[in-house]
């Protein structure tokens, strides 16, 4: 099994390496999309706008935390997949070891943080009169699940990071199962509406972590968690943090603009928070279609990156890329045509359902281009340039998308911002790919001139091996 999944990282025809390693993710994330719609679809029966809106406002917090987590979960991935390509599986067992510690620590950290700043960080985040009791009982819930949730979404990467994506997709089903069964019964059955969302969220990460634990217990996978080999060595720490900042700066960034769209939004109406939340949410189906092919491409890239294959990493990105946009223009196409039917199947409310079919009409300009970026991203932070990776975390975000969603929405107001993003994400397409090509030209001529220069001084010293030395003559 172990030689295995070797073999596939390092082997197998890259359209097969490709589909094994990403459709377990996509699934296991298409899962987590329909827990995301199930959940939108109970608020929605309730017929509350207030609280459809407070479900939207309330996402830039696990956004955050999934950031946080992020940062462990990127950067010790990474670095795990070099080096199992470098054969150094004793320094891949303690990147292991350390990124658990680190993300248990972190999470206590944000649920203390969380509690002393509860109010004010509802405020911030764009809460109304109207949406503030709704948005602080989802907070407060999520706060309190604070390392469940970051360990769950770390371990995920981890256990990709070594080839096993199916343990990863596993773990996400179960998660997801539990999230979706246990929805209607906190909020309905035991009538706790959005505080009861939040309960299903924590027990469904809880349930998940439960298992990633279970599988690394009963030695099923590749990398072992031992407590004895956590460390503070140095190189490891620096990978992780050099590496996994970056990633998760992209994320952060995004919980911002995410804040900064909701009280763009605000300032219409709820409705308009309520419409851009549901499409938000049927967005999400192609980003995380998008993030799985990118998460599964992942080691594949740090694995032969490591082992020196640019050939295999250029033929991996090639046909990631080719697979995701034409997903892209798929989806693209299905969610226009369909926008409003698909807006009233979450509400019924027709204020809501005209601002969401205009919103949802224009976020889906952004799919085909979406899937392209995310696979140069993650393939630049698999190779370990940390400066290349946190230049293009920050400019999605922070450089392009932030002022063009202001400048936006001065110069067009409501009819402005709402195309931000679908211009962001054609600029970053371009920018990205040319970066990582200039990364991969670089690295490979360097290789060659370094394998030459060994060649040559092979046959130099064969040659002086067969010559007579002078005392023979």
């Amino acid at each position: 099994m172990k030689d295995n999944r070797i073999k596939l990282l390092s082997e197998a025809p890259v359209t097969k390496a490709i589909l094994v390693m990403s459709l377990p993710v996509v699934m296991g994330m298409m899962v987590q999309v329909l827990y995301n719609l199930v959940d939108t679809f109970f608020i929605g029966r309730l017929n509350d706008p207030n609280q459809l809106a407070a479900a939207n406002i309330a996402t830039p917090i696990f956004m955050m935390m999934m950031a946080l987590a992020g940062i462990i979960g990127t950067g010790a991935a990474s670095y795990i997949s070099r080096c199992l390509g470098e054969k150094n599986n004793e320094q891949a067992d303690k990147t292991l070891v350390i990124s658990v510690v680190i993300c248990i620590i972190l999470g206590i950290v944000v649920t203390i943080a969380g509690f002393l700043l509860l109010k004010p960080l509802i405020t911030v985040l764009g809460a109304s009169t109207g949406t503030f009791k709704f948005t602080y009982d989802y907070v407060f819930v999520l706060l309190m699940g604070s390392v469940p949730i970051m360990c769950n979404y770390a371990m995920g990467q981890l256990l990709r990071s070594e080839g096993d994506a199916m343990g990863s997709m596993v773990g996400m089903l179960i998660g997801t199962v539990v999230n979706i069964v246990l929805d209607p019964v906190f909020i309905f059955a035991f009538g706790m509406g959005m505080q009861g969302a939040a309960i299903a969220t924590v027990l469904g990460n809880v349930f998940a972590l439960a298992f990633y634990c279970y599988r690394y217990a009963r030695g099923k996978t590749l990398l072992k968690v031992k407590l004895s080999l956590f460390t503070f060595n140095r190189t490891i720490w620096k990978e992780i943090f050099v590496i996994g900042t970056p990633a998760s700066l992209s994320q952060l960034l995004m919980s911002v603009s995410m804040i900064v769209c909701n009280n763009i939004a605000a300032s219409y109406s709820d409705i308009v928070v309520a419409g851009f939340g549901v499409s938000a949410k049927i967005i999400a189906i192609g980003t995380f279609i998008f993030m799985g092919f990118a998460a599964g491409c992942q080691p594949l890239v740090g694995f032969n990156y490591g082992a020196k294959n640019f050939e295999r990493v250029m033929a991996i990105i090639k046909k990631g890329v080719v697979m995701t946009s034409i997903i892209g223009v798929t989806l693209s196409v299905f969610f226009g045509v369909f926008a409003r039917t698909i807006i009233t199947f979450f509400i019924s409310t027709p204020e809501v359902i005209d601002a969401g079919t205009v919103i949802l009409r224009a976020l889906m300009l952004s799919l085909p281009f979406i899937g392209g970026q995310m696979l140069c991203r993650t393939t630049v932070q698999a190779m370990g340039k940390a400066l290349p990776a946190l230049f293009l975390s920050l400019s999605r975000q922070g450089v392009f998308y932030l002022p063009l969603l202001f400048i936006l929405n001065i110069t067009f107001g409501f009819k402005g911002f709402i195309y931000a993003q679908p211009i962001t994400d054609v600029l970053m397409l371009v920018i990205s790919a040319l970066i990582l090509l200039s990364i991969i030209n670089k690295d490979s001529l360097m290789h060659n001139e370094i394998e030459k220069e060994k060649t040559e001084c092979k046959l130099k010293l064969e040659k002086s091996m067969l010559e007579p030395t002078h005392e023979e003559t």
